[in-house]
Parts: structure tokens; C-alpha cells; sequence
């Protein structure tokens, strides 16, 4: 049985990438932006979720330590995409690991829900090849906001 053509686009999922950040943190902010460009996937990091450290009180009139949850952090997110030097999303994340900006991203769901987040880029690599010789490459992001479902998906317009 053959593969489907989009295989290796991952949960057939898609990632939009845009300079800068919205006003704020709201939908309607996200969706009035303009320059989204598309990335071409292999592989779907993760968006959602969060890293907890723990805090510990010894009590010692009980014999027992006590802990709880502390301060969190937003997970990493592991990207892969084939990408050639001249593609407009590959240009606007280079630009962004270099200058250390936030960007905004917008990930496109089978089901057609959006999500919407912003991250720094934390690096580009270029392993080579892969099986169709496509510079394939991943692309670390921090996570600067929570991702957020919209209400009314719109997919971004590519400029």
C-alpha cells in the first residue's frame, strides 16, 4: 500500500511563521498580522504543556517534608522543515536567530483548529540531505507565550 503523499508532513499538520508580534495576546491580534509565510514540516514539535519546578518546606514538628509546585517553564519545541536558502519562512526565521527577536507562529491543525503563540528561535540546523535530498532542517523554539486555541480559525494568509 503506498504512502500518501503528505507522509512525511506529521499529523498533516502545518506551521506559519510571521516577523514580529501581535499588539496582544488575543486572537483577533494574531489574525489582523499580515507576512505569514509557510514551512514545509517533517516534523511537529511540541506547543503546549508546562515544566514545573517544585518548592520543599521541612516541617519539622511533623517529621515530614513538605513540597509543592514552584515556578514553571514552557516546553521546548522541536521543529524539522525542508527548507531551500531562498524560501520566504526559512528567510524570517534565519533573520530572527540571528537579531534574537520574538516571532509569531500559528499552527494549523488536521481538524482545521489554529493555535497561536510567539517564540524566539533558538537555533537553525542543517543536518543534509534527506531521503528526496531536501535540505532538511530543525529549528529549536522558546516558547515566549502559552499557545492558544482560536474560537473562529482563520488560516493565515501566506504574503
Amino acid at each position: 500500500m503506498p504512502f500518501p503523499a503528505d507522509f512525511e508532513t506529521y499529523a498533516d499538520s502545518r506551521l506559519f511563521i510571521a516577523e514580529g508580534r501581535p499588539t496582544d495576546n488575543t486572537e483577533a491580534a494574531f489574525e489582523t498580522m499580515t507576512g505569514w509565510e509557510e514551512f514545509t514540516i517533517t516534523q511537529v514539535g511540541s506547543i503546549q504543556g508546562r515544566a514545573y519546578n517544585t518548592s520543599e518546606l521541612d516541617v519539622v514538628s511533623q517529621g515530614q517534608v513538605r513540597r509543592k509546585l514552584g515556578n514553571y517553564q514552557l516546553p521546548d519545541s522541536e521543529w524539522g522543515f525542508v527548507a531551500e536558502d531562498d524560501d520566504p519562512a526559512y528567510l524570517i526565521a534565519e533573520e530572527a536567530m540571528r537579531n534574537r527577536t520574538i516571532c509569531s507562529f500559528a499552527v494549523v491543525r488536521q481538524s482545521g483548529a489554529v493555535l497561536y503563540f510567539t517564540a524566539q528561535i533558538m537555533n537553525l540546523s542543517e543536518p543534509g540531505g534527506g531521503s528526496n535530498d531536501n535540505l532538511t532542517y530543525t529549528m529549536p523554539l522558546l516558547l515566549q507565550t502559552e499557545a492558544f486555541k482560536a474560537t473562529t480559525p482563520v488560516i493565515p494568509t501566506v504574503a
